[in-house]
C-alpha cells in the first residue's frame, strides 16, 4: 500500500539521516492514516532529528494513544522525554533555569510512564536518572542565581546611598563656602565703610563740612607752624626769665 511505501521511505531517509526526506515521507503516511500512533511515533522521530522539537512533542503525544500497542506507547514515552529533557538543556544554557526545571519535569514524567509500561528498561532509568539530576542542579543554579541577583541589588542600592551622602555632603560643603564668603564680604563692606566714615571724621570742617584736599594740607601746614612758634615763644620767656642771684653782701 502507497502508505507503507511512505513509511519505508521515511524509515530509509532517518537512517540517511535526512530528516526533512524522512519528515516528507512521513507526512504523506500521515494523511493517509491521521490517526495512526505509530506513522505519529515516526513523525515525531524525524521532527527531533530536525530538532523541532515542539512539533516533535506535538506527535509523540499523538503516538501515546491509549489505544495503541503498549510497546509502542513506551516508545513514545521514552521519545517525548527526551524531547523535554532537550529542551531543558537549551534553557538551562540561557541561564532559564526556572523554565528548565520545568521541562525536565516533564521529562521525568514522561521517562516514568514509559517504565511503567516497559519495566525494567536500563536506558529509560538511566536517562530518569539524569533529568532527576538536572533538576537538582538547576534548583541549585536558581538559587545561586537569585543569590547573585539580590547581592547585586544590595551593592547597587548600598552605591547609591554612598552616592547621595558625598553630594548631600558636597552640598552641605558648598553652602558653607557659600555662606562664608558672604560673611567674609560682608565683614569686608563693613571695613570700607568704616574707613570711609573714619576718613569724613577726619577730614571735615567745624561746619561737618569735607574741605577739599590741598586747603587741609595748608591748615596742616600752619597748624604745624603755629605749634612750632609757640615753643620758641616760650623757650625765649624762659630765658628772660632767668637771672643772676644778687649778692647781698
Amino acid at each position: 500500500m502507497a502508505r507503507d511505501r511512505d513509511r519505508e521511505r521515511g524509515n530509509e531517509r532517518l537512517r540517511a539521516n535526512d530528516a526533512n526526506g524522512a519528515l516528507q515521507s512521513y507526512d504523506r503516511a500521515a494523511r493517509a492514516l491521521p490517526n495512526e500512533a505509530g506513522v505519529q511515533l515516526n513523525r515525531g522521530l524525524a521532527l527531533l532529528a530536525a530538532n523541532d522539537l515542539a512539533q516533535a512533542r506535538e506527535a509523540l503525544l499523538r503516538a501515546t494513544d491509549p489505544q495503541a500497542p503498549r510497546e509502542l506507547r513506551a516508545d513514545a514515552y521514552y521519545d517525548l522525554g527526551l524531547a523535554f529533557y532537550r529542551e531543558g538543556d537549551a534553557l538551562a544554557a540561557t541561564e532559564d533555569h526556572q523554565g528548565a526545571q520545568a521541562q525536565f519535569r516533564e521529562a521525568v514524567d514522561a521517562f516514568r510512564r514509559s517504565l511503567r509500561l516497559r519495566p525494567g528498561d536500563r536506558q529509560t532509568a538511566w536517562n530518569l536518572e539524569l533529568a532527576l539530576r538536572r533538576i537538582r542542579e538547576e534548583q541549585e543554579r536558581q538559587e545561586q542565581q537569585e543569590q547573585e541577583q539580590q547581592e547585586q541589588q544590595d551593592q547597587q542600592q548600598q552605591d547609591q546611598q554612598q552616592q547621595d551622602q558625598q553630594q548631600q555632603d558636597q552640598q552641605q560643603q558648598d553652602q558653607q563656602q557659600q555662606d562664608q564668603q558672604q560673611q567674609d564680604q560682608q565683614q569686608q563692606d563693613q571695613q570700607q565703610q568704616d574707613q570711609q566714615q573714619q576718613d569724613q571724621q577726619q577730614g571735615e570742617d567745624p561746619n561737618g563740612q569735607r574741605l577739599p584736599g590741598h586747603v587741609e594740607r595748608v591748615l596742616n601746614a600752619l597748624q604745624d607752624d603755629e605749634q612750632s612758634l609757640e615753643r620758641m615763644r616760650a623757650h625765649a620767656r624762659a630765658a628772660r626769665e632767668r637771672r643772676q642771684p644778687s649778692r647781698d653782701w
